[in-house]
């Protein structure tokens, strides 16, 4: 373990705790997190401080249920990203990263799963192409300082 985590605060946080978080940032902006410990008599790292401001204490963040739209949303571009949290949740205002992987995870990866199956024995039933093989093509011999062109034999 390096020196400057020796004796630092792991586990929840204080309402003190999140109150000299809250003053520190007011005072100094977001950002340099290597000095928010410091600066706000913190004794916790300045990971642990970043991530209970993003997730946490930042004023614009929405709690509460997840809207029709937002879930809509999520599922689209779920579609598109894959597991990319923080770009999902760059297109959500409000949202952090940590939240919309949590609703995903709890409330909306089976659904999609049973929709996405449902959708490929569809489109099986629909669609059985025959695939189209290249077939091999012969070509007249011609010598090689001919300006003929070669040509397709049939």
């Amino acid at each position: 373990m390096e020196n400057y985590l020796v004796g630092l605060r792991k586990g929840a946080w204080t309402s003190e705790e999140d109150e000299l978080l809250r003053k520190c940032i007011h005072k100094y902006g977001e950002g340099k997190w290597h000095q928010v410990p410091l600066r706000a008599g913190l004794n916790r790292c300045r990971k642990s401080c970043r991530l209970r401001w993003l997730n946490y204490l930042k004023p614009n963040i929405k709690r509460g249920e997840f809207a029709e739209d937002e879930v809509d949303l999520i599922l689209r571009l779920h579609k598109l990203l894959g597991n990319r949290w923080s770009l999902i949740a760059g297109r959500i205002p409000g949202r952090t990263a940590n939240d919309v992987k949590n609703y995903w995870n709890t409330r909306l990866r089976k659904k999609n799963e049973s929709n996405s199956l449902r959708s490929k024995n569809e489109t099986k039933t629909i669609r059985k192409v025959k695939p189209i093989k290249p077939q091999p093509q012969a070509f007249k011999n011609i010598n090689k300082y001919s300006e003929e062109r070669p040509t397709i034999v049939k």
